[in-house]
């Protein structure tokens, strides 16, 4: 009798939010090894828009979406919101449904785990945990709620009951991990074992291409000028607005251009700082259609990766494994203390300044653009590293090896 699973993630296609898209992924690999798979996710789309059905099938893969509130997600009431009624909607259809399934996969989300934790004691299915941001760390450390309210008291108490039951926890680097082996241990509860798996790109479809050849990059003049660009979520955890500020610094330097292509809760911020400096070497372009992305993600010469401080070891942005694909330089603007340093570092293909150092940015992209062989040298050893450790086939191997063992 084939292995039955189910996938649990708060997105899946067709949503382009990260998650959404490994999930996919994710599952369509579990599928081809012969694994039964199906998915339940959320309705609360992640780019607002029409309505999606609640049943559905993508490439093969049956699709559950559960009803739940589509609130703005930039507001915290409305994020509260949308996460609370797809737990209780994920809580109703994974425990007492599809029965017959052997194993459910949680992908992430705040206080998924507990699903997990209640279909092991109601109905003794195992389950997988993924996690791709910790919490409550995260929101502690970007100061959401204190370190001792109660909050993070009952976040704490349910992460170590639905980590120390389950299978295994799948997580994306080494510093991730070495927090959540950290936190059970204060807990004082059992770890199980923990498979470190990095994120990915399709390296297929984003690989490098020159400029020159690039109508996005000659539509948008990026062609003509070292690009900075950021694409992505602008989201509370990156710090972008040093970027503005060394745009500035620049601006009477006509061989840099700063390009923004995505949306989040700082883009609004941002467009009103470039308003204010009247900024003429910024653009900001909304997120691009899949079609799109092997133009976009190849149309500058430096991809910024940013964290804020106070989130090392808690999230690794997905997009530096697109940057990477695309051949681009990484700007890393996070601190020594995070995975983005140690692959700028291990592949030399790009370079990294602590969040907030203007003069840093500014210095360095001077010398890159007096420098083009280096900047062409950095740009070649980004898609090297890809190649070499970031594939997409390589994760998803190891994906399900962790999940068939569990």
């Amino acid at each position: 009798m084939p292995k039955r699973i189910i996938l649990l993630t708060n997105y899946f296609h067709p949503e382009t939010a990260a998650v959404g898209v490994y999930a996919k992924e994710i599952a369509l690999h579990l599928k081809e090894r012969g694994i039964e798979t199906s998915v339940v996710t959320s309705r609360a789309t992640y780019q607002r828009g029409g309505r999606l059905p609640v049943n559905d099938v993508i490439e093969g893969l049956p699709v559950r979406r559960v009803i739940g509130t589509r609130f703005d997600k930039r507001r915290l009431l409305g994020r509260i919101s949308n996460l609370g009624t797809f737990l209780l909607g994920a809580l109703t259809e994974t425990v007492f449904g599809y029965r017959g399934h052997d194993t459910l996969v949680i992908c992430n989300a705040p206080l998924f785990g507990a699903i997990g934790w209640f279909g092991k004691k109601l109905r003794g299915r195992p389950y997988v945990c993924i996690v791709e941001d910790i919490y409550p760390e995260l929101a502690v450390n970007l100061g959401v709620f204190g370190a001792r309210s109660p909050i993070r008291r009952i976040w704490d108490f349910v992460n170590a009951r639905a980590y120390s039951n389950a299978s295994s926890i799948i997580t994306l680097g080494e510093r991730m991990r070495a927090v959540i082996e950290g936190s059970m241990k204060r807990a004082g509860s059992k770890c199980p074992p923990i498979h470190v798996i990095n994120s990915w790109a399709d390296g297929d479809t984003i690989r490098p291409l020159a400029k020159s050849e690039n109508p996005f990059a000659r539509e948008h003049g990026t062609d003509r000028r070292l690009t900075v660009l950021y694409s992505g979520n602008m989201g509370l955890a990156h710090d972008l607005e040093t970027i503005l500020e060394a745009a500035d610094r620049l601006r009477d330097d006509d061989r840099f251009h700063f390009l923004f292509i995505g949306d989040g809760g700082k883009r609004a911020l941002l467009e009103e700082l470039k308003a204010k400096k009247q900024l003429p070497n910024v653009a900001f372009l909304p997120y691009q259609p899949t079609e799109t992305l092997p133009y976009s993600l190849t149309c500058g010469d430096l991809s910024i990766v940013t964290m804020e401080r106070g989130v090392e070891g808690l999230i690794i942005p997905s997009k530096i494994y697109g940057s990477l694909a695309a051949g681009q330089a990484i700007l890393g603007l996070v601190t020594d203390l995070t995975e983005i340093a140690d692959i700028i570092t291990a592949h030399e293909c790009g370079f990294q300044v602590q969040p907030g150092d203007v003069e840093g940015v500014v210095a360095n992209l001077r010398a890159l653009a007096d420098d083009p062989d280096r900047l062409e040298a950095m740009k070649r050893n980004a898609r090297r590293g890809f190649d070499e450790h970031y594939r997409r086939e390589i994760a998803l191997e190891k994906y399900f090896k962790a999940i068939e063992s569990a």
